[in-house]
């Protein structure tokens, strides 16, 4: 229902749900005014970009255009207020989400956050093969590091969000335009970079649909971003000091380490509405520790591996929570490249490791998150999403300290990397590369290797092959029922549609 409102200038607006719109009496154009109170679109907007962001039905009819491309009403109206003509139901809009890396939701009902899992259908049709053509293509947004973000941000169609982290940029993808679309800042100090590294960025939102508080790690503090849709732009606010490491929501509050004034770093927890921030309790830690990828949680506790060791947080006595440094056992150094620890059966995270002592190096998979943590002797590196795991060019059914049934050597000439895990379909995204050499020379390439993407489940598809440097970097990501795939090498990102 509608309501009109005079105003002096003649400009009729009418309060419709959550929006008003203004209408010209001499054209009978209807305009959006305001959505849920975040203002106007921008006078150059597309009106087919906007359309299915607030629901609004099109008219290409001429007396409704008013010269115009096209026009557009509110969602409620079904008849044309000028011609009385039935109007076009508003488009079917996108409601899914994808949180970076991994697509995965905060929620402690799902297995550990961190690891390559995420409850996205991953499923292509099977007549799929290497010569099939791209379903869809979209442009790559401009040069830089990226991990991608699909909500709603509180409006009625999910978009899909570049997040150039490194420079502090948020690029919008405009579907009908088909183009990147760069963010203003609503305030007037912008958003800060992050020195974080590919492995090491990430980010938290509270409510993944509408994405209306985001936090990212920035060099000048933990960012709380609002992102609006509607005017293009989005606000910010950020808290404390420079963040060390990505922020994981853990029991209702935002945890990440950040760098404090004596050049120590402590772990901070930020209250999800944002307002309070306070330290762990816990010793200051020697920032040279600082190289930690993005963390891990479940229910007991959050975990930041690096090289020098484990930045735990987990409950102390009654509602405290405490942080300390675990270092790796005597010997021992994590391969933190080679994919995400392993998710045991009895809900123990491993990670693979390698020690050397008297006996020489090994390889061999550590308890994660134990002072005095098991230790399990492997034969060969394992590639792993958490649950799925590979040896060389073969799927392990058992734990990955078990070697593979086939009779496996490094002279196998192809190695599997898993990228990503659907729970929901049992389905495993891979990268397929033809390497000669050992899986460690691979990784420490920069060379461009022939890479085949296919997808294990219960039928196995090959649907790309791609030259790629460094494979393993590929970005997998879901948006308006396609899977896409994002390498910066690429200045296209390819996308396969989803099979229901």
């Amino acid at each position: 229902m509608s309501t009109w409102l005079a105003s002096a200038l003649q400009i009729e607006h009418w309060a419709v749900g959550d929006q008003t719109w203004s209408r010209n009496p001499a054209t009978g154009a209807f305009e959006l005014a305001d959505y849920k109170g975040w203002g106007a679109p921008p006078a150059a907007c597309d009106p087919l970009d906007l359309a299915t962001l607030v629901g609004a039905r099109v008219s290409v009819d001429g007396a409704d255009r008013a010269g115009k491309s096209v026009a557009l009403y509110p969602g409620a109206f079904k008849f044309s207020p000028v011609t009385g003509k039935a109007l076009p139901a508003p488009s079917v809009p996108h409601r899914g989400t994808w949180l970076p890396p991994f697509g995965a939701a905060d929620s402690l009902e799902d297995p550990p956050q961190g690891l390559r899992l995420t409850a996205a259908p991953l499923a292509l049709r099977p007549t799929l093969s290497i010569e099939s053509v791209p379903d869809r293509q979209l442009a790559a947004p401009p040069s830089g590091h990226y991990q991608f973000l699909v909500s709603a941000c509180d409006t009625c169609d999910a978009r899909l969000l570049a997040l150039e982290y490194s420079k502090g940029r948020i690029y919008h993808w405009l579907p009908h335009s088909e183009r990147w679309l760069e963010l203003r800042c609503s305030v007037p100090q912008a958003l800060a970079g992050s020195s974080l590294g590919e492995e090491a960025w990430g980010m938290a939102v509270q409510e993944p649909q509408g994405a209306t508080r985001i936090f990212m790690p920035t060099d000048a503090g933990l960012a709380i971003v609002s992102i609006n849709l509607i005017a293009r732009t989005y606000a910010l606010r950020t808290v404390g000091t420079r963040c060390v490491g990505a922020p994981i929501l853990w029991q209702g509050r935002v945890h990440v380490p950040m760098l404090e004034q004596d050049g120590t770093l402590g772990v901070y927890a930020l209250d999800a509405a944002g307002t309070a921030l306070r330290r762990v309790q816990g010793p200051a830690i020697d920032a040279a520790t600082a190289k930690w990828v993005r963390p891990l949680a479940d229910r007991r506790q959050i975990v930041w591996l690096a090289p020098a060791g484990q930045l735990v947080v987990k409950a102390g006595a009654g509602d405290a929570v405490e942080a300390s440094l675990l270092p790796w056992p005597s010997g021992i150094t994590p391969r933190l490249a080679l994919g995400s620890p392993y998710l045991s059966r009895s809900g123990h995270l491993w990670q693979q490791c390698v020690q050397q002592d008297d006996q020489g190096q090994r390889f061999v998979f550590v308890q994660v998150g134990l002072g005095d943590p098991e230790i399990r002797p492997a034969s060969s590196p394992r590639l792993s999403t958490g649950a799925a795991c590979f040896q060389l060019d073969a799927r392990l059914r058992i734990a990955p300290w078990f070697d593979a049934d086939d009779c496996l050597d490094s002279e196998a000439g192809e190695v599997i990397i898993p990228l990503i895990e659907s729970t929901s379909a049992s389905s495993v995204l891979c990268a397929r590369v033809s390497s000669p050499g050992s899986v460690e020379s691979l990784f420490a390439s920069d060379d461009a290797w022939t890479t085949t993407f296919e997808l294990h489940g219960e039928r196995d598809v090959q649907f790309w092959v791609a030259s790629l440097s460094r494979p393993w970097a590929t970005l997998p990501f879901v948006y308006a029922g396609h899977l896409y795939l994002y390498h910066p090498d690429k200045r296209r990102l390819p996308g396969w549609r989803i099979d229901p």
